[in-house]
């Protein structure tokens, strides 16, 4: 069984999830706080996020260029919290096997090159190798609470990775920091974005609570797809 995965984002009221942005009306530390209420061991973002905030700058370069195949689930270390990584290719260099603190564990494909697959091993890095040519999300998430005993995730993603999940049946609640201001620019990820149903993910709210500096906290529990699409029928 997958752990219970929730989709935690802070955004302003239009969706968009810039965070230099969002710092000019977010209260420092509030996101985090948050993150802590919701009891997760572990928290997953995109390859994006992670170069952006916590890569090193420079990206990995095989010198075999040869894909490591079907590989069995590498288990470095057990620990308390887990940081995950979805990186396809396995472009992000890593200097150190944890983040914040956090044991890092990547998800890449078939496609990554054994030497990067060597590279995770000499850091110490836990991976998980699922797809053929792109991620299997649902096969990824069955390993995290059989070898990992994962049971709470929080999906801190960009747009396209949230969406992804969302589209791969993965997401069952939203919470969402919602900070009092307008972001109104084009092009600016949003906290879910490419999908390609043209039906709305129904939701249910579970809570909201009213927070200082105006801001709200809402979670949503995420409604099944056919149960979704029998009570938009009914």
């Amino acid at each position: 069984m997958r752990p219970y995965i929730i989709c935690h984002m802070a955004s302003c009221i239009d969706g968009k999830i810039d965070g230099e942005a969002l710092g000019a009306v977010m209260r420092h530390g509030k996101y985090e706080a948050i993150a802590k209420r919701l009891g997760g061991s572990g928290w997953i973002c995109g390859r994006t996020t992670m170069q952006q905030h916590f890569a090193e700058p420079e990206p990995f370069f095989s010198t075999s260029n040869e894909p490591a195949g079907n590989q069995p689930v590498h288990v470095a270390r057990e620990a308390s919290s887990y940081a995950i990584s979805v990186d396809t290719l396995g472009k992000l260099r890593w200097s150190s096997d944890n983040l914040d603190r956090d044991h890092l564990i990547c998800i890449i494909s078939e496609q990554v090159p054994s030497d990067y697959l060597k590279m995770l091993r000499e850091k110490g890095i836990s991976y998980i190798v699922s797809g053929a040519s792109s991620i299997d999300l649902t096969g990824a998430m069955d390993s995290f609470r059989k070898y990992f005993g994962i049971n709470t995730l929080l999906l801190e993603g960009g747009g396209h990775i949230n969406g992804a999940f969302v589209e791969a049946g993965l997401v069952d609640e939203v919470s969402l920091l919602l900070v009092p201001g307008i972001d109104g620019r084009h092009d600016i990820p949003t906290v879910f974005d490419g999908l390609s149903k043209s039906v709305t993910v129904a939701l249910k709210l579970k809570s909201v609570e009213q927070l200082e500096s105006d801001a709200l906290w809402i979670r949503y529990e995420v409604i099944p797809a056919q149960e979704g699409e029998d009570s938009c029928k009914a």
